[in-house]
């Protein structure tokens, strides 16, 4: 019975840390130290080395690819390298503001519009208008954020199904 209510307990611990990935908190980094804590609590029978290493370098590369996705799609939708600094800038300005407005899901909210608003802003300013190609920069940034956003969640939850897979035999 306590392994059963172990394992629930682990089970809904990963799915908050899924959950709150997009919110700019890390669940990816948390959800990787609860299947460490999983591997140890089974003597690294059902969750090995090698799969914990394969764990952690595919949570530095979600945050690698978190970092620059914003960045490199507005490149993608024209920006010039003055409007990928603006999202680059902008996306982490926002979350910090929306921290500070509204904790959670202003992190989120300030991410994603930050991103978009720093592209165009800059883009603008170097082009010397606010035109198309601006605000399809902005929108370029505003998708590779929820691409990110995506990503993380997906690695996150194909972290956690291969940890239950693992614990609940």
């Amino acid at each position: 019975m306590l392994k059963i209510i172990g394992l629930a307990c682990l089970d809904l611990a990963m799915l908050a840390c899924i959950i709150v990935i997009p919110l700019g908190l890390p669940g990816a980094w948390i959800l990787l130290a609860l299947a460490l804590l999983a591997a140890w609590l089974g003597g690294f029978a059902a969750i090995g080395w090698q799969a914990l290493a394969l764990m952690l370098l595919l949570v530095i590369l979600a945050e690698i690819l978190e970092a620059i996705l914003g960045s490199a799609m507005a490149r993608k939708f024209g920006a010039s390298w003055w409007g990928v600094f603006g999202a680059f800038a902008g996306g982490f300005l926002g979350a910090i503001i929306g921290s500070a407005i509204l904790p959670l899901i202003g992190t989120l909210a300030g991410a994603f519009l930050g991103a978009a608003a720093g592209a165009v802003a800059l883009e603008a300013w170097h082009q010397r208008r606010l035109d198309q190609s601006a605000l399809r920069a902005g929108w370029g940034a505003f998708l590779g954020k929820l691409l990110a956003a995506l990503l993380k969640v997906s690695l996150a939850a194909g972290i956690a199904a291969y940890v239950i897979l693992r614990t609940h035999r």
